[in-house]
């Protein structure tokens, strides 16, 4: 689960850098499309990090 979720941070780091070096290039819809792939693999990492790490009531 580990790498997993070192993947996905890497993945989501990279996409952050992609979509602000876009901002001048590619239409909106397609950074919209990048936006949408990077919150949905944010989702996933904090799903893993709750997972690995349960709050104790």
């Amino acid at each position: 689960m580990k790498l997993t979720l070192e993947r996905l941070q890497h993945e989501h780091s990279r996409l952050n850098r992609f979509i602000d070096s876009c901002r001048n290039g590619p239409s909106h819809s397609k950074i919209a499309a990048l936006k949408r792939m990077r919150l949905k693999i944010k989702d996933r990492i904090a799903h893993l990090q709750r997972r690995a790490n349960p709050a104790t009531p």
